[in-house]
């Protein structure tokens, strides 16, 4: 247990339990009162003006079994002496007071504002100061279903000067807009002690200087809700930014930067604290020995939520620390870094069954600073998207120890590590969630083998290694795409000449087409530049025929760039756009083959490197051919107006030469045969000039491997696997015109808009020219 006997508080409180006997003022008139005055008569409505500065020892304002007054104070109030209270409510209830103007008070145990009622509205527009020793700015104390409302400054100097403290308080709500300064050893910013379900408000920034003095502090107070916005720093030993302490179900948020600085100094402790919802939003900063930022002892099913940084310096510095803690949910968006020797990012030490997720960079910097750390502790898990630096003597970027058992870590898409995974404990597990791109040759060391899992592909032991499979995956859809365009274009010629088109002696063809998939995970990203040319090579011959000539080039990234493909190909065929007619319809045929270039590099991720990484490059050849046909059927001809329907289908064969990538993969020699079915339904509109033709299409086509979905390859020397996707189904829809310039010559531009049921989408642009010679 990590708990703080905090005397002079407890004693300081204790004794205000009984109040100071004060020397009685006059009773309030309505108007000036400069020697202060006492209310003690219920039912009233007082308006005071002008400042009032008693006697050594007097209140300013005093209300004694006073109910349902209303009393308005315009004016500064002072007092001096030990016990002189500036305005103070004592059993009397449903009392409204307002008061506009400062109060000050410079004895020792003078409270600004001590209010010991129920069902009293105050307010006060002013700054409060308080220079005595155990001088409270507003006590609430004993009291149910109060408003208090303070707009206004806060300062307090000496030891055990609270700013807001509310003691054994209940359903009352509580705020301030302003500043809270205090300087002195225990001397809190905002103080809950034995009091439920209020409500604390606070707009503005808070500072302590002193020993033991914490922000915003929660004792034996359970169901609170407390909100600060602002900025809050300490500075002192073991000056927490907020502490819970044996604390039940409170929501308290700060939304601003947090800064603490003094030995074991933490950000947010919750100690013996259960069921809390603590939420951060904001950079945390803490200097001293033993600093902590997030810091769990003896504290159960907490919900803790970070957006923001996690900066700690000192030895023996922790980011996030659980001591002795279960069941509890921390979340963290956002980098820790900490300095010191035995500086940790994420510690759990005696702690079960939690729950850890963070977005950010964990980056270590000392001797045995590790990144995280298990110690004595089992069934955890930590979800981490980040990267993790642990760079010192004896640093491990993940260390379980001996009596560590059942923890979980999983790493997900976009981290990295420099530091080793060490592991002396049991069923521990390293999952790697880092996407089907992704490719790792890890080192783990310890005296038990970590158990390994990766998410979408192999991992294999001997330490942990895996291969990207994002490029054996997507080879369907690669060989779909590469004859997609070509295709596209003979279908349109093959519906010109079933329109009576002219024939022409040549036509070209440029297609730009830019897919993408945004799938965590699975991340693709395609750009294809090409060009077609069509040459009529019918001759004298009835037989419509067209030589086909198609060059490439294609730029592929999967996952978050960690895997690329520059292919350069060129293709030759023959087309038939006509090779019989029937019924208003016609049968098109082509014949294609060609060779293409890949240049393929991977980034693999290395923990023994300084840089977490290392590129590896391989380059290997394609062989294709397909042959494939489609029917052509007229549905609607008019004199302007022309449909059709498009039903299809091609085969094509792939021989994937294997590669090797340095010494980490070696691929096999891959022979993929893929069958394309496809349905198109298209429409031609004629322009009133005859030149322009409007056309678009619907079309639906369905790409499956039926032989060689998988891909055989080695890793580090052990053969593995992997199966790929064997089909998909892309739906397009496509708007174009041409122009016929002279009846030599007609131009055309095209856009094709297309979705997958395996979410790749993208967009297709096609412009091109008809001559006839």
């Amino acid at each position: 247990m990590y708990r703080y006997l905090n005397v002079l508080p407890l004693l300081s409180l204790l004794s205000s339990l009984f109040w100071f006997s004060h020397a009685s003022a006059a009773a309030c008139v309505d108007g000036a009162n400069p020697l202060g005055c006492t209310i003690s008569t219920t039912g009233i409505t007082y308006t005071l003006t002008g400042d009032i500065a008693p006697a050594l020892g007097v209140d300013g304002i005093k209300m004694t079994a006073a109910d349902t007054t209303s009393t308005t104070m315009i004016g500064d109030i002072t007092t001096s002496g030990a016990g002189a209270y500036g305005i103070y409510l004592n059993s009397s209830d449903y009392n409204i007071t307002t008061m506009t103007g400062d109060i000050s008070t410079t004895g020792d145990r003078a409270y600004a504002l001590p209010l010991s009622t129920n069902n009293s509205i105050t307010t006060l527009t002013g700054n409060i100061s308080t220079t005595g020793e155990a001088a409270y700015a507003l006590y609430l104390t004993y009291g149910d279903s109060n408003i208090t409302s303070l707009t206004g400054d806060i300062s307090t100097t000496k030891t055990n000067a609270f700013a807001i403290i509310q003691n054994n308080i209940r359903d009352s709500i509580t705020t301030l807009t302003g500043d809270i300064t205090t300087t002195g050893d225990y001397a809190y910013s905002i103080y809950l002690t034995n009091s439920d379900t209020n409500t604390t408000t606070m707009t503005g920034n808070m500072s302590t200087a002193g020993d033991y003095a914490y922000g915003i502090y929660l004792r034996g107070s359970d169901t609170n809700t407390t909100t600060l916005t602002g900025d809050m720093s300490t500075a002192g030993d073991y000056a927490f930014g907020i502490h819970l302490d044996t604390s039940i179900a409170n929501t308290t948020t700060l939304i601003g930067d947090m800064s603490t600085t003094g030995d074991y100094a933490s950000g947010i402790h919750l100690d013996t604290s259960v069921s809390n919802t603590t939420t951060l939003i904001g950079d945390m900063s803490t200097i001293g020995y033993g600093a902590r930022g997030i810091f769990l002892s003896d504290s159960d099913a907490n919900i803790t939520t970070m957006t923001g940084d996690i900066s700690t310096t000192g030895e023996g510095a922790r980011g996030i620390y659980l001591i002795g803690s279960d069941a509890n949910t921390t979340t963290m968006n956002g980098d820790i870094n900490t300095t010191g020797s035995t500086a940790r990012g994420i510690q759990l030490s005696n702690s079960a069954s939690n729950t850890t997720t963070m977005t950010g960079n964990i980056s270590t910097t000392g001797a045995t600073a590790d990144g995280m750390l298990l110690r004595d502790s089992d069934a955890n898990v930590i979800n981490f998207t980040g990267a993790v630096s642990a760079t010192g003597t004896g640093s491990y970027a993940v260390y379980a120890n001996s009596t560590s058992d059942n923890n979980t870590l999983t790493f997900n898409q976009g981290s990295t590590i420099i530091g080793g995974f060490y592991n002396d404990g049991t069923n521990n597990t390293l999952n790697f969630n880092l996407g089907r791109a992704a490719s790792y040759n890890f080192t783990t060391s310890g005296t038990v083998d970590w158990v390994l899992s990766d998410t979408s592909k192999t991992v294999v032991a001997g330490s942990a290694k895996s291969r990207g499979a994002a490029d054996m995956d997507d080879a369907g859809n690669r060989l779909y795409q590469r004859f997609n365009a070509v295709y596209d274009r003979l279908i349109q010629e093959q519906r010109q000449v079933a329109q009576g088109s002219v024939r022409r002696d040549a036509w070209l063809d440029s297609y730009y087409t830019d897919s993408e998939r945004n799938t965590v995970g699975r991340q693709l990203n395609q750009e294809t530049r090409g060009i077609t040319a069509g040459f009529n090579v019918s001759g004298e011959r009835d037989l419509a025929m067209d030589f086909i000539m198609n060059v490439e080039n294609t730029d592929s990234g999967y996952g978050l760039s960690e895997q690329t493909i520059d292919s350069n190909s060129l293709m030759l065929g023959l087309s038939f756009p006509q090779l019989l007619t029937a019924n208003e319809g016609t049968l098109g045929v082509q014949l294609l083959a060609g060779v293409s270039d890949n240049d393929r590099a991977l980034v693999v991720l290395d923990n023994t490197l300084t840089t977490g990484k290392t590129l590896v490059t391989d380059d290997y050849n394609n062989v294709y051919v397909s042959a494939g046909a489609q029917w052509l059927q007229a549905l609607q001809t008019t004199q302007r107006f022309q449909s059709d329907l498009v039903v299809g289908m091609d085969v094509t064969h792939a021989q994937i030469e294997g590669s090797a990538a340095s010494a980490y993969y070696v691929l096999a020699d891959r022979d993929l045969t893929q069958m394309t079915t496809r349905a198109q339904y298209g429409i031609t509109i004629q322009g009133m000039n005859k030149q322009l033709n409007i056309n678009g299409s619907i079309g639906l086509a369905h790409a499956s491997i039926i032989d060689g979905a998988s891909q055989q390859y080695t890793i580090d020397g052990t053969a593995v696997r992997y199966q790929a996707d064997k089909s998909n189904t892309y739906a397009s829809v496509s708007l174009g015109a041409s122009y016929e310039f002279t009846p030599q010559a007609r131009a055309y531009l095209n856009v094709k808009r297309f979705d997958s049921n395996d979410d790749i989408d993208g967009i297709t642009g096609n412009a091109g020219l008809t001559v006839l010679f």
